[in-house]
């Protein structure tokens, strides 16, 4: 994955030939692991989804993935019980998954959260014979 850092003032000053913005950039401050997921992430999406003021929250998503996975990575190596006891990375991945599910709202990343109820009908597919069809029977 190519390392990505500050702009220079040339590829600031260069225009995007179809006039969207460009995507967002990881801050430099982000893990690797967390910056994957925010780069693989922000590039799923349509390049207009995310704005620069959603980045704290989107770092803070990658963080909660990375630490929810590390805590099943912990789960699977040793159990649920240790010792006759709940292991600690129970609680780590709970809440780092409670954390993913509210920010993935916010950040409007689950399905719930990127459907509109006023255009909903309009993104239905239509299942019957189209209205020119129907005129020539």
């Amino acid at each position: 994955m190519k390392q990505r850092g500050r702009k220079s003032a040339a590829a600031l000053s260069v225009i995007a030939i179809d006039g969207k913005p460009p995507r967002l950039d990881p801050p430099t401050s982000l893990p690797e692991a967390e910056r994957t997921i925010f780069v693989d992430l922000v590039n799923a999406c349509e390049p207009t989804h995310f704005r620069p003021s959603d980045a704290p929250l989107l770092c803070r998503y990658c963080e909660a993935a990375v630490l929810a996975e590390q805590a099943a990575h912990e789960l699977r190596q040793t159990g649920a019980v240790v010792n006759g006891k709940s292991s600690p990375w129970i609680v780590v991945q709970e809440k780092a998954v409670r954390a993913m599910v509210a920010l993935s709202m916010r950040l409007r990343l689950s399905p719930q959260s990127r459907i509109d109820p006023k255009t909903l009908g309009r993104q239905q597919v239509y299942m019957g014979p189209k209205p020119w069809e129907i005129v020539g029977e």
